[in-house]
């Protein structure tokens, strides 16, 4: 399988990820991809969008999220509600996670440095044990708290299962698109090679032929 072509996945209904066919983070991981992903800044000369910019919309984007975090973590789906107050913190939320995860085109196969400051999440999680004896997490509160509590326990979760440094957002910055890189040795830069990575190739042949004329 070519992973430079991941983005080309079918899942387009599933979440706003799925929807620009961009490479998706498994299990309750894709809740973290599915919130940067509620803003692109530019898609294929597209206009970006934004989700949360209004109470509708970022309700309707919460009920899917919560709706697909629950069919890939087999949890019961929490009930949070949003109110307009909510929205500043959760947009506050995204673009700290979209900086953090920012890939480079280096040294892709690592997080650059210093780039891992995330908002701070005082928010809680309630843990308990169902009749079957499994595990369930839920958030304690409701709000932007409810949602900055499911993504950082997810974040945890990602950790100890290796997969949390293959979530990256795209190194073209112009872009913002956050897509799971399913590399071998974690080589992926751009959420698409075809698009992004090409403008960065080009970009970076045209400055090699100016400096060989010099």
């Amino acid at each position: 399988m070519r992973y430079e072509e991941e983005d080309t996945l079918t899942q387009r209904d599933r979440g706003t990820t799925g929807r620009f066919d961009l490479a998706l983070a498994p299990a309750g991981l894709r809740l973290v991809q599915d919130l940067v992903n509620t803003s692109l800044y530019a898609w294929r000369g597209q206009p970006g969008l934004d989700l949360l910019t209004d109470l509708p919309a970022a309700r309707a984007w919460l009920d899917r999220a919560v709706a697909g975090w629950s069919a890939e973590s087999g949890l019961r789906a929490p009930a949070i509600d949003l109110r307009e107050g909510d929205l500043g913190g959760l947009r506050e939320l995204r673009e700290s996670l979209r900086h953090g995860l920012r890939a480079t085109a280096e040294n892709a196969g690592t997080l650059p440095p210093g780039e891992r400051g995330f908002r701070r999440m005082g928010s809680e999680v309630r843990l308990d044990i169902t009749a079957d004896g499994e595990v369930e997490y839920t958030p304690s509160q409701g709000g932007a708290d409810g949602v900055s509590a499911l993504v950082a326990m997810e974040m945890l979760l990602a950790r100890t299962a290796g997969t949390w440094n293959r979530l990256k957002t795209c190194a073209t910055t112009q872009c913002g698109a956050c897509f799971y890189d399913a590399s071998p040795n974690r080589s992926r830069a751009w959420h698409s090679t075809k698009t992004c990575g090409n403008v960065h190739n080009l970009h970076a042949s045209r400055a090699r032929g100016r400096a060989d004329a010099r």
